[in-house]
C-alpha cells in the first residue's frame, strides 16, 4: 500500500513529460525535414556555416526529443528495466542535449566573428568548421560516458543489472552534477561574451541604422531563447532527477520544452533568406499544383 502511494504521484509528471517530448519531437521533426532539405538542396545556403550549424542544431534537437520520449515513457510505465540500460539511454539523451547547447554557443560565436572580424571570417571558420564539430561530439559524449562508468563502478555489477521500475538517471552523483553545472556556465560565458562583442560593434558602427536595430532585436530574441534553454537545464541538474520538488521540476520542464520547440522558428524561420527559399520550394509549388488542378 505504501509503495503504491509513494510511486503513483511520480507517474503523472512522467506521463506529462513523455507527452510533451513526443509532441515536441513531431513538431521539430517536421521543421527539421523542411529546413534541412531546403538548405542541402541549395548550393548557396549549403556553403554557409550558419546554416550548417542550424541543420546540426535541429537534428540534435529532434533526436533529443526522441530519446527523451523513450526515457520518460519507460519511467512513466515503470518498465522495470535494468539500471544500466536506463543510465545508457539517459547518457545518450544528455550527450545529444549537450550537442544542442554547444551548437547554440557556436552559432553565437559564428555571428560574432562574422560581425566583428568580417575580413578574416571566411578563411578562419571554413578551416576549423569540421574540427570544431568533431570536438563538439567528443566533449558531448565524454562526460555522460564517464558518469555511466562512475555509477557502474560505484554501485557494482549486481546493482547495475538490477531491475529498477523508477529507471534512475546518472544525476544522483555529485560529480556528474558538478560537471554539468560547470559545462553550462562555460557555455553561458561564451554566449554572453559573443553578444557583448556584437553589441559593441553595433554601437561603434552607428546607433540608428536599420540593420543595427534589426541586429539588436535578433540578439535580444536569441538571448531570451538561450536563457529559456539554459535555466531549466540548470534547475534540472540542481534537482538531480529527484522528486523532492515535482512542481518546480514540471514547470521548469514545460518552459524548457516550449523554448526548444520554438528553436526552428527563432533560429531558422526568422532568417528572411531561408524563409524565402522555403516559400519558393514548398508553398509556390503547392500553388502551382492547385492552379493546374
Amino acid at each position: 500500500m505504501n509503495n503504491t502511494t509513494n510511486t503513483t504521484p511520480s507517474l503523472v509528471p512522467n506521463f506529462v513529460k513523455a507527452t510533451f517530448y513526443f509532441l515536441d519531437f513531431l513538431i521539430c521533426c517536421v521543421f527539421t525535414i523542411l529546413i534541412t532539405q531546403t538548405i542541402w538542396r541549395d548550393s548557396v545556403l549549403k556553403k554557409e556555416v550558419r546554416f550548417f550549424l542550424l541543420c546540426h542544431h535541429l537534428i540534435c534537437l529532434t533526436l533529443f526529443f526522441l530519446i527523451g520520449t523513450v526515457f520518460t515513457f519507460l519511467r512513466a510505465i515503470q518498465a522495470n528495466a535494468p539500471a544500466i540500460v536506463c543510465w545508457i539511454i539517459f547518457a545518450v539523451q544528455i550527450s545529444i542535449g549537450r550537442g544542442v547547447l554547444i551548437t547554440l554557443a557556436l552559432m553565437a560565436l559564428n555571428i560574432c566573428i562574422a560581425v566583428c572580424w568580417p575580413l578574416k571570417y571566411l578563411v578562419f571558420v571554413q578551416s576549423v568548421k569540421r574540427k570544431i564539430v568533431a570536438g563538439l561530439w567528443i566533449i558531448s559524449v565524454f562526460d555522460p560516458a564517464i558518469s555511466v562508468l562512475y555509477e557502474f563502478i560505484e554501485k557494482g555489477l549486481k546493482h547495475s543489472v538490477h531491475r529498477d521500475p523508477s529507471c534512475p538517471t546518472t544525476l544522483s552523483g555529485i560529480i556528474s552534477r558538478a560537471c554539468g553545472i560547470v559545462f553550462i556556465i562555460i557555455l553561458l560565458c561564451l554566449i554572453t561574451v559573443s553578444y557583448i562583442f556584437m553589441f559593441r560593434e553595433g554601437k561603434r558602427a552607428g546607433h540608428f541604422t536599420n540593420s543595427n536595430n534589426q541586429a539588436r532585436r535578433t540578439i535580444l530574441i536569441h538571448g531570451l531563447q538561450t536563457t529559456l534553454h539554459i535555466i531549466p537545464t540548470f534547475l534540472t541538474i540542481l534537482l538531480g532527477g529527484t522528486n523532492e520538488s515535482p512542481l518546480l521540476d514540471l514547470v521548469s520542464f514545460t518552459i524548457f520544452s516550449f523554448a526548444q520547440c520554438a528553436s526552428p522558428i527563432v533560429y531558422g524561420l526568422r532568417c528572411k533568406e531561408l524563409r524565402d527559399k522555403l516559400n519558393k520550394r514548398y508553398f509556390c509549388h503547392v500553388e502551382q499544383v492547385s492552379e493546374t488542378d
